[in-house]
């Protein structure tokens, strides 16, 4: 696999909307209130989700809601980050006081990945494949902001 870093990349993204999650994604979000990931693993071909699928996307199986949900730990693999100047987790654009590392991580046990900030790290010390883990918000509250980001392990 190669590496390849894009330096500069300016533009605006505006994405007014308004969704309900869903039963899956609440269930998901449920599971943050005690600090805990809960993934769902596909009956038919076993890939685990994380966040939380109603459909298979390799199989088209639908998930039960009810079944096939598991706990997962607070530590993952980081498989690819970008640094950017903007705040991702603003609805207007706003430039940052400083650059903001955004990682993917795949939570150890799944078969997916999730996006939030990493955090605490010098810009020298992120690396694809290490191993990071959740920095959970002191009072969750059941919202994706119950995980403030990734730390190093």
């Amino acid at each position: 696999m190669s590496e390849k870093i894009i330096e500069k990349n300016k533009g605006l993204v505006k994405a007014d909307f308004s969704f309900w999650v869903g039963l899956w994604m609440d269930k998901f979000y449920d599971g943050f209130e005690q600090k805990k990931i809960l993934a769902n693993k596909c009956p038919q071909c076993g890939t685990v989700f994380v966040p939380p699928r109603k459909i298979c996307g390799k199989c088209k199986v639908q998930l039960p809601l009810d079944e096939n949900w598991m706990e997962l730990g607070d530590t993952g693999t980081l498989v690819n980050f970008t640094r950017t100047a903007y705040k991702v987790t603003d609805r207007r654009a706003r430039k940052a006081k400083s650059l903001n590392d955004i990682g993917m991580v795949k939570i150890n046990g799944s078969d997916t990945a999730i996006i939030y900030p990493l955090l605490d790290f010098e810009p020298d010390e992120i690396k694809i494949g290490m191993d990071v883990k959740i920095k959970w918000a002191d009072e969750p509250k059941g919202g994706p902001s119950d995980i403030e980001g990734f730390v190093n392990v």
